[in-house]
């Protein structure tokens, strides 16, 4: 089995099945005379589909990765019962705990390691979804 990329397939000469739509295609009615003429303006494509990125939005953006990474990565660690006297866990963990301090007994669980997974997480979607917003905010 061979990948060709780039490489254009074979058009053959018998025809394709129509595509199924989701949806009815709307149609418009014949106008009554023939004075009215259809008039079809070209859209153009919506602000959010054609603006790129910018080197600042993505900057913010992979900050707030790094930060939800970190977080996940922290828990994944206490849940695992790693070693905290190793050195790549304990900088983990306390960069993890730094991220975390706003979010210090949000939940309060008898269980330290469940209010520890609750309150990361927490911090963790805030912390992407503050990034995700301000990243697209700074695109336009």
């Amino acid at each position: 089995m061979a990948l060709h990329l780039g490489r254009r397939r074979h058009e053959t000469t018998e025809e394709k099945a129509p595509r199924r739509r989701l949806w009815p295609q709307r149609t418009q009615a014949p106008p009554a005379d023939d004075t009215t003429r259809t008039v079809v303006v070209k859209r153009k494509p919506r602000r959010w589909l054609r603006s790129r990125q910018n080197p600042v939005s993505a900057v913010i953006l992979a900050a707030g990765w790094a930060a939800a990474a970190i977080l996940a990565l922290g828990i994944l660690l206490t849940w695992g019962d790693a070693n905290p006297g190793n050195v790549l866990v304990d900088a983990v963990l306390d960069t993890g705990r730094w991220l975390a301090t706003p979010f210090h007994d949000v939940f309060t669980r008898p269980d330290p390691e469940q209010q520890l997974y609750i309150n990361w997480a927490l911090a963790g979607v805030v912390y992407y979804a503050l990034a995700r917003a301000v990243s697209w905010m700074t695109r336009f």
